[in-house]
């Protein structure tokens, strides 16, 4: 025994005992972070845009696009979506934040057909005046809901303690399973944005 012990150079047992503390620290370590009050988050996230989390799936949705096609759920998947909630009384911030959409998708270069551009109408009492800069965003959807379904419709992009949906003006991400994963305030800058989804369409198996 003494001999196979200079063999292998280490007792079994303490192989066995090792073993099986990299199985519990790490475990303890976790429930001992967890427990302090708030719980334990990195110092640093590697995301910009604020994660939604957990996620909310998109469904029941019985929207109309300008030209009255149906749009629902079904509309998002297989693409990653940046979606924008907005009057069409569409003000500087809603222009700057279209225009960070739009160039956030050709930023992705080759990528780019992977995403889609949807934007929500809260109402439609300007839309013939907002026709100009719709001109200008050729290609992104623009989808509304009846006034009653409207408050339904936005429930998942409704946060905490932050302004509601229908005039916070944010960005949000939603994956190509139809998912809500992600939003960004009125006054981020592209930058976040794009950084953020140049990372999710070089991981991303999907979309």
């Amino acid at each position: 025994m003494e001999e196979e012990k200079k063999k292998s150079g280490m007792d079994p047992r303490l192989t066995i005992i090792l073993m099986v503390l990299m199985f519990v620290v790490p475990v303890g370590a976790a429930i001992v972070l967890h427990s302090i009050e708030g719980g334990w988050r990195p110092g640093r996230s590697v995301n910009f845009g604020e994660l939604v989390t957990p996620v909310r799936a998109l469904k029941d949705l019985n929207l109309k696009t300008l030209d009255g096609k149906v749009f629902t759920e079904k509309d998002l998947q297989g693409v990653w979506t940046l979606f924008y909630v907005d009057s069409a009384d569409c003000n500087k911030q809603c222009e700057e934040n279209l225009y960070e959409i739009r160039q956030s998708r050709l930023g992705m270069g080759g990528e780019k057909e992977r995403i889609q551009r949807v934007m929500l109408l809260t109402d439609n009492d300007k839309l013939a005046d907002m026709k100009p800069l719709l001109d200008e965003h050729y290609g992104m959807k623009v989808v509304s809901a009846p006034e009653k379904e409207l408050a339904a419709v936005l429930a998942p992009f409704e946060f905490e303690n932050e302004k509601p949906a229908a005039t916070a003006q944010r960005v949000y991400i939603i994956d190509p399973l139809g998912n809500l994963m992600m939003r960004y305030k009125a006054e981020q800058g592209p930058r976040d944005l794009v950084k953020d989804l140049g990372r999710l369409l070089k991981y991303s198996k999907i979309g």
